[in-house]
């Protein structure tokens, strides 16, 4: 009981820090491309930011790592020793998906932390030619990470937990498992917009999971504080 209790109350904790990381982050992101909204279809924009801006991103992208992907691990555990009860079967699919987009995403954010700034130093220095070779290069690259890891999988994946365990804890807590529904929904959304290569609908998806998806979890983590829960023994 106590092993429950405990590990709830830290479940809890990192999902509330997780807010405060996934805006910092967001905002790191965006200072030095002046919160552009085009910075998905045109990333070669992050070249041209700078030493300064490079080390924002950076950080940005830890913080994201931090934010969005590592502090879900506890939660996702805790929500399916929780619900497993009475959904044994689908409660082990969501977690298997979410925990997928947990690595998927923390992996995407800590090598674009380490591959982007760099590129950036060396963009500023590099002549015409060599210019040419590094936006082939930063394009690739984050095509591979922002288009395929984080945007088709990774999307595809945490889509299917939040609306997985949206539809189980609406009989147990209503708000967060119709939001859930709706951030996995969203979350679909911009993957499925990825893989038809329709932009604005990708854009779409990804600004609703991205603005909804911290809120959640600061939401979650502050009903798990105040009110524990009971977790029927199997």
């Amino acid at each position: 009981m106590n092993d429950n209790y405990s590990f709830q109350r830290f479940a809890a904790i990192t999902a509330i820090v997780s807010f405060f990381f996934a805006v910092a982050s967001d905002v790191l992101q965006g200072i030095p491309v002046n919160f552009h909204s085009d910075f998905p279809i045109n990333p070669s924009m992050f070249l041209s930011v700078g030493t300064g801006g490079a080390s924002l991103l950076r950080w940005g992208l830890l913080l994201d790592m931090l934010g969005y992907y590592l502090p879900l691990l506890p939660l996702a555990i805790f929500i399916q020793q929780w619900l497993k009860a009475k959904n044994p079967i689908w409660i082990r699919f969501y977690t298997t998906c979410g925990l997928g987009y947990i690595l998927i995403g923390a992996t995407g954010a800590v090598a674009l932390a380490v591959v982007q700034p760099p590129l950036i130093n060396d963009y500023a220095h590099a002549s015409t030619e060599q210019r040419a070779v590094l936006e082939t290069v930063f394009g690739a690259i984050w095509n591979i990470v922002y288009g395929g890891m984080w945007n088709i999988l990774g999307e595809l994946l945490v889509g299917i937990w939040f609306l997985g365990i949206g539809l189980l804890l609406r009989t147990e807590l209503r708000g967060p498992g119709i939001v859930g529904m709706l951030i996995g929904s969203a979350a679909l959304l911009d993957s499925l917009g990825m893989m038809l290569g329709i932009e604005g609908l990708a854009l779409l998806g990804l600004s609703i999971y991205l603005v909804l998806a911290p809120i959640w979890a600061l939401w979650f983590g502050i009903d798990l504080l105040r009110k524990p829960i009971q977790i029927q023994a199997v």
